[in-house]
């Protein structure tokens, strides 16, 4: 009985754990600009995507109609944008009234005026009232059921809209139906798809020694648990503040991996990172920052400047493990 019990704990601290990195990464969507893996998208490409992601919602609800006009690329991220129209084709789907068999949901992709590429996604819905609609884009704003919905996605996709240099604007009408347009500009110097990152020398590992990994974080439980999933293939120091990383760094220890934590008190991983630079350049390049959400303005244009990867917390084994065996 207490084993079954302390299962049931443990899965409720996981899914608290899980409900927690949901409402960071959106509000993190809404705080860090974009600076990777932006390019060239195909807003056709983009709205099947969303549309294969949303497949099961609206299957089950609503007949769909799409007309995709083959338009010019816009400029900016493609995560991003199908972000965007998965959230309100999701929305749409739940506007839409439980067994009527008229509820449908439309697509619409062409080329606007002023070289712009529009996208509208409409639904026959029950529509918002009047009183409502000027607050819809509203942070934290719903009229969702309380534990349905943080009230963000709106938000979020006029933040990520604007930051591509467009606009995102609703028509509705209580009973008949909501209508969003989203205006993008076409691109004019697309850039590479993904930012190479700086070069540097490689580091060769002696013969028969293993990597070794520095792990800098202000949690021992979140050290000991990056030890514990890397120790079978690495060799992993972990420390608990950034002066005890530099001492380590410092000492001539050679580290390919240093695991770094963005936010610490005394020294924080920005100021470790800059020490690191100062005092063994191109030491720098080999840290990877773990972040729940760097939500200061000095953090997030930190990370919006420098180009070394990053992770997520929380992270599982193998995000763990693909972003050591890229480092």
């Amino acid at each position: 009985d207490d084993l079954a019990r302390l299962r049931e704990i443990l899965e409720e601290v996981r899914q608290g754990a899980n409900r927690v990195a949901a409402v960071v990464k959106q509000l993190r969507a809404t705080s860090r600009p974009e600076t990777q893996e932006r390019g060239a998208v195909d807003l056709g490409q983009a709205l099947q995507s969303a549309l294969r992601m949303a497949g099961n919602e609206i299957r089950h609800c609503a007949r769909l109609t799409t007309a995709l006009q083959v338009t010019p690329a816009v400029e900016g991220s493609a995560q991003r944008l199908e972000q965007v129209f998965l959230n309100l084709l999701v929305n749409a789907a739940h506007a839409l009234p439980e067994g009527r068999p008229e509820n449908e949901i439309s697509v619409t992709l062409e080329s606007a005026p002023g070289d712009m590429v529009a996208v509208e996604i409409a639904d026959n819905g029950m529509g918002i009232s009047p009183d409502i609609l000027p607050r819809i884009f509203d942070p934290f704003f719903t009229t969702k059921a309380v534990g349905v919905g943080l009230g963000l996605g709106l938000s979020i996709c006029h933040g990520i809209v604007t930051a591509h240099g467009g606009t995102i604007g609703v028509q509705s009408e209580p009973g008949r139906g909501t209508r969003f347009r989203v205006m993008l500009p076409i691109s004019r110097n697309a850039i590479p798809t993904e930012i190479p990152a700086e070069r540097s020398a490689p580091f060769v590992v002696p013969v028969g020694r293993r990597r070794r990994i520095l792990v800098v974080d202000d949690e021992p439980a979140l050290g000991g648990m990056i030890e514990r999933m890397l120790a079978e293939d690495f060799d992993v120091d972990v420390v608990t503040d950034g002066r005890q990383g530099l001492t380590r760094l410092c000492e001539g220890s050679e580290y390919q991996t240093i695991l770094c934590d963005i936010m610490m008190p005394e020294m924080t991983g920005m100021e470790l990172y800059a020490l690191a630079a100062q005092k063994r350049p191109g030491l720098e390049r080999r840290f990877v920052f773990m972040t729940g959400g760097a939500f200061t303005p000095r953090a997030t244009e930190f990370l919006a400047t420098v180009r070394n990867r990053r992770l997520e917390k929380p992270f599982d084994l193998a995000a763990l493990r693909a972003i050591v065996d890229r480092s």
